[in-house]
């Protein structure tokens, strides 16, 4: 008795699993969720050819006037999304319902940074909005459905799985895809990316190919950056971004505390109302701990214009806590500061990078390209090609962190130990030297 009801609960166990691992039609959910997904083409002012290497999955035909991508509602009064690459540059759009009907859409707003764009059209009919998922939770291998227009065809339905997230594929500034090897193809751009609850997880906008077509890696844009993004273009037109006004790369001090460095301000303007120094090491972001630089950015984007986060810092050997404010991005952002001002005429800053008299030497970043000849500097060693590494023992992460210690040693009167990798040899050797006044 005892042998058979063990066989018997193997046997039930063994059909549930087989069950757990079977994979079932994906047609009820198709059914349902392709209402949702419309065909777009555009009258384009310029075309170009198909991208190379990593595609953004436009396609045109043949006589290269119209260009075919695809969208969905994401509610019922006529508003879709799609990419933003689909429609630049069109002079009409023009978009195929489920049932076949074609509008004329107009556009509500682009944002070219994470290459979305919000379109409506006046449907006769209420469109059927698609759910929003939560992108975050998505796991690798996890199944997927993608609905979109490939090569003009209408309608398609391909499945997956995610291979893998947060890819950076150096299309923008806030890259955090996730990657797929379901099916997708030229004409797909714009098109949903569906978790197994038809729920949106990604909007399909790229493909990595060497001949064009799909070979099993593409990318969606996460549906939680999607969604954020869409509804600053519904209720503004447009996307206003947070910003700190600094510029982060990922740094380990010393001491083994790892974050993100803060190298630069975007202005002088910025740096005063800061609470945040250069050389800071940002170590958490609202008691979390902090991720790559695009990830910390993409989250204080999402902020807004007056609010307050909270940051651990890890700053001279100790761990403080700060309440930055929230800024509003300017449309443009100034990237370059390591530049030479223009009342800096002599002819020593006539040479490549930023002057530092007080020292003897100019620098590019961190790498010296001129020592003046006469300088402490040059009589200690210091040459063309020589990078800096520390500063009073201290590693340094952009050359205008190093003004902060010029003016300290300045009042104090002490020198400044400099270490330096050799261009020549790459060997580290120091100097120290008292900045002139």
């Amino acid at each position: 008795m005892i042998k058979k009801f063990l066989l018997l609960a193997f046997l039930v166990n063994v059909a549930a699993s087989a069950e757990a691992v079977a994979q079932t039609s994906f047609a009820p959910l198709a059914e349902r969720l392709m209402p949702s997904v419309v065909n777009i083409s555009t009258k384009q002012q310029d075309t170009e050819d198909t991208p190379e290497v990593l595609d953004d999955l436009l396609f045109a035909s043949a006589d290269g006037r119209v260009a075919l991508g695809s969208g969905f509602a994401i509610s019922d009064d006529g508003y879709i999304a799609t990419n933003y690459h689909v429609i630049e540059g069109a002079q009409k759009i023009s978009v195929v319902t489920f049932d076949n009907k074609v509008y004329e859409a107009r556009v509500i707003g682009t944002d070219i940074k994470t290459d979305i764009a919000l379109i409506k059209i006046a449907s006769q009919e209420p469109l059927l909005p698609i759910e929003f998922g939560d992108s975050d939770k998505v796991k690798i291998g996890d199944w997927v459905l993608a609905i979109g227009n490939p090569f003009g065809l209408g309608s398609s339905v391909t499945a997956g799985i995610i291979s893998a997230k947060s890819r950076d594929i150096d299309s923008g500034p806030y890259d955090d895809y996730l990657q797929t090897d379901a099916s997708i193809n030229q004409g797909n751009s714009g098109g949903p990316m569906f978790d197994m609850e038809g729920k949106l997880i990604g909007i399909n906008t790229a493909i990595f190919s060497t001949i064009g077509n799909s070979v099993g890696v593409g990318f969606a844009l996460p549906s939680n950056q999607a969604k954020w993004v869409l509804e600053e273009l519904k209720t503004k037109g447009k996307v206003e971004r947070g910003w700190l006004g600094i510029s982060v790369k990922s740094a380990k001090a010393d001491s083994g505390v790892s974050g993100l460095a803060v190298l630069a301000f975007a202005d002088d303007e910025t740096a005063k109302i800061s609470k945040l120094k250069v050389g800071d090491i940002i170590v958490e972001l609202e008691g979390q701990p902090v991720g790559s630089a695009k990830a910390f950015s993409l989250q204080i984007s999402q902020k807004h214009q007056g609010d307050v986060v909270n940051l651990k810092i890890w700053r001279g050997g100790n761990m403080e806590s700060v309440k930055a404010d929230v800024m509003l991005m300017p449309d443009e952002k100034k990237t370059d500061i390591m530049t030479i001002s223009p009342e800096d005429s002599s002819e020593n800053n006539l040479h490549l990078g930023k002057n530092y008299p007080a020292l003897g030497f100019n620098m590019q970043d961190l790498k010296v390209t001129y020592v003046m000849p006469e300088s402490e500097a040059f009589k200690k060693g210091v040459r063309d090609g020589d990078v800096l590494k520390k500063v009073n023992g201290r590693i340094v992460y952009i050359a205008d962190e190093l003004e902060y210690q010029i003016d300290d040693s300045k009042l104090s009167g002490e020198p400044l130990r400099l270490e330096f990798e050799s261009g020549e040899n790459q060997e580290n050797y120091f100097v120290e030297i008292v900045p002139q006044r």
